[in-house]
């Protein structure tokens, strides 16, 4: 726990357009995930994300996607317990001359109920391997 007084360590956020708009845009305008990403954006990329707010993903889950070293941030950010947040963000870390980064790499339903939908962890598995994980 953080000392009385001292804020908790925060990493700044990239978004790339191009990951924006392949896990963001491809939802419809006024769809609620889309609108749950688009009211968190401006949070991110001002503010970042505190350590607390953050999830490791898990190295290897259930549906076979491998994770090892990526973050989580369930949407809305704030608010909720984990498991009434429906959506989620993943990252990958990155460090350059200003220090140590988080870059968004998938966005999307957390558990979707439908079976065709893939998850945000499907998602991120695919946007670092180059395939689904039952590919």
């Amino acid at each position: 726990m953080a000392a009385q007084g001292r804020r908790e360590p925060r990493f700044a956020v990239r978004i790339s357009a191009s990951v924006w708009r392949e896990e963001v845009e491809r939802y419809g305008e006024g769809s609620e995930a889309r609108l749950a990403a688009e009211r968190e954006r401006p949070r991110l990329e001002r503010h970042g994300l505190a350590v607390g707010q953050l999830e490791p993903c898990a190295e290897l889950g259930p549906g076979g996607t491998r994770l090892k070293g990526l973050v989580k941030a369930y949407v809305p950010i704030s608010g909720a317990v984990a498991w009434e947040r429906p959506f989620g963000f993943v990252f990958d870390g990155g460090r350059d001359q200003e220090g140590p980064y988080l870059a968004l790499v998938a966005f999307g339903e957390r558990h979707p109920q439908r079976p065709a939908t893939r998850s945000v962890y499907d998602r991120a598995h695919r946007r670092r391997y180059g395939r689904y994980p039952d590919q």
